[in-house]
């Protein structure tokens, strides 16, 4: 299929192999109940080879017609179903969008428009990695899930199906910006992460990708740059990280409980503990394999991630979505110093089926953190902050760095981080600290609030304290302040609206920009 136009005609079928590599599990456990017997004699040490043979002899002698016909017809109905399922499993590309027709008896059409794609992920869980296959996994926007699924190909035709779809997807993209007014395409809205820091000119990549004769050398120069990885992260810290954490202790706590149960209370011990342990093995792996084998890149695109051990991952994310940045430091992980960034973004949800897709970095040392901030967070030079100082504001406390922070009547709710619970602005940013055990640092650009609230209740009320709430797109990282003093909450709101109101006007206009002068009266910004 030729890349620059994609086939409107032809529908085609995945690989023949697919079916096995969707339901080899299943497989796997049906022949298990078939021969479980001779498998326990195995391990229990009750047959050698010699008898093995003979037994399996024996029992395929002993069987009748009826079992022959029996096991015959499941064998037919098996491959007669997995047959079916690749033949009725189809997809075709045509100019502007995917489409997958699914099922014999059942069927479904999905369909992924191509400007509304976000990302296109490589998925190869493990026995579609060992028969060199790989699933394309569309996600759209405001669709919370990967919309569509296509199961499956192999992998450098997966790899090129990719390609060739994210670049018919820019060009979409950049004939829709082209018909827009002269204006409007002059203007194009500035967003976080945006190329800001990654290049002298932070807007080059986004203008040579919608317009490639503005700067015909740009995608070279792109290519360059883009060969060095930001982050890696091996599985020796990944299992080490995960050991540090909140997964990890928990899986100490119920192992060291199921222990003291089964020696003293062995009736209830096994009722009680196994299934625990059994969902945080589960919950540990989990993490490991979605950290281990971890690498992180900067391509035209966005962020290209690769992660993964028994399953390997391949996605990219879009930074014009990226509505918020959060860093965050566990207790234990400031020991070998590390640090996980995670992202609010549009289009994806705040479901725990989506976290790793919100996670910018699983767990990386501070120069993967220097690496990678210039990327996302605007630096001082235009109106926000380097990553020094986003280090230092992490792990300091008290005003610091410019912060407005909690109030002493507030130790009677925070005795251990009131002091750490504040906010700091930037011309550009808004950033806003909490934790103790946790250390966390959110960094909103003024642009993507949509609103900020005040929440108090009685007991805050009483002792004069607050708490502010940003409203933006949902996701991990926080964007709220707890117990402040309930004039720096109303303070920070008519300056935030104004903040706010002031950056989205400089995104649609050309003119040079200077900061609003605000003062603590002010309502909005000044020209």
């Amino acid at each position: 299929m030729d890349s620059q136009t994609p086939d409107t005609q032809r529908w085609r079928r995945v690989h023949p192999l697919s079916p096995f590599a969707r339901f080899w599990f299943a497989i796997v456990i049906a022949l298990f109940a078939i021969g479980r017997n001779f498998v326990e004699d195995i391990f229990e040490g009750k047959t050698d080879a010699e008898s093995l043979r003979k037994n399996v002899v024996e029992f395929l002698t002993s069987l009748n017609t009826l079992a022959w016909l029996g096991l015959t017809l499941v064998i037919v109905v098996v491959l007669g179903g997995m047959f079916l399922n690749w033949w009725f499993t189809r997809f075709t590309v045509s100019a502007d969008s995917v489409r997958v027709r699914q099922g014999w008896l059942f069927r479904t059409d999905k369909q992924a428009r191509l400007d509304r794609v976000q990302s296109i992920e490589i998925f190869q869980p493990f026995m579609a990695r060992l028969v060199g296959l790989a699933e394309l996994r569309f996600d759209v926007a405001d669709s919370g899930d990967a919309a569509l699924h296509l199961q499956y190909l192999r992998k450098k035709d997966a790899e090129a199906l990719r390609e060739q779809l994210l670049g018919r997807r820019n060009e979409i993209r950049a004939e829709e910006s082209a018909s827009a007014s002269p204006s409007a395409e002059a203007h194009g809205a500035r967003s976080v992460g945006a190329g800001q820091g990654f290049d002298p000119n932070p807007h080059a990549a986004d203008r040579a990708q919608t317009d490639p004769e503005a700067n015909p050398h740009a995608e070279a120069e792109s290519s360059d740059m883009n060969e060095a990885a930001l982050a890696s992260v091996g599985p020796g810290r990944a299992i080490v990280s995960t050991l540090l954490g909140g997964t990890g202790l928990w899986f100490l706590i119920v192992l060291c409980g199921s222990l003291a149960f089964g020696l003293f209370l062995p009736e209830v011990g096994g009722f009680v503990f196994v299934p625990a342990i059994l969902s945080l093995v589960s919950g540990v792996w989990s993490s490991v394999n979605t950290g281990a084998n971890f690498t992180l890149t900067r391509t035209r695109d966005g962020f290209r991630m690769r992660y993964g051990l028994t399953s390997t991952r391949t996605r990219t994310l879009p930074l014009g979505r990226i509505q918020a940045v959060g860093i965050d430091q566990p207790l234990l992980w400031r020991i070998p110093g590390w640090f996980r960034v995670r992202i609010n973004s549009a289009g994806l949800g705040a479901s725990s089926s989506e976290e790793q897709h919100r996670t910018l970095l699983p767990v990386g040392t501070g120069q993967d953190l220097m690496n990678i901030l210039p990327h996302v967070v605007e630096t001082s030079e235009e109106g926000g902050v380097d990553g020094y100082r986003l280090r230092s504001a992490l792990e300091g406390s008290g005003p610091e760095n410019g912060f407005v922070v909690a109030p002493r009547s507030s130790r009677w709710l925070d005795p251990f981080n009131y002091r750490r619970n504040g906010y700091a602005t930037t011309p550009d940013l808004l950033l806003l600290r909490g934790g103790w055990l946790r250390r966390r640092l959110s960094v909103v650009p003024h642009e993507r609030t949509q609103s900020v609230a005040l929440e108090n209740g009685p007991l805050l009320r009483r002792l004069g304290l607050a708490t502010a709430r940003l409203d933006s797109v949902g996701g991990d990282v926080s964007t709220k302040v707890e117990h402040l003093a309930t004039e720096d909450v109303r303070e920070m709101i008519r300056e935030q609206a104004a903040r706010a109101a002031f950056a989205r006007r400089i995104s649609a206009d050309t003119a040079p920009r200077t900061a609003p002068s605000l003062t603590p009266s002010e309502d909005s910004p000044t020209s």
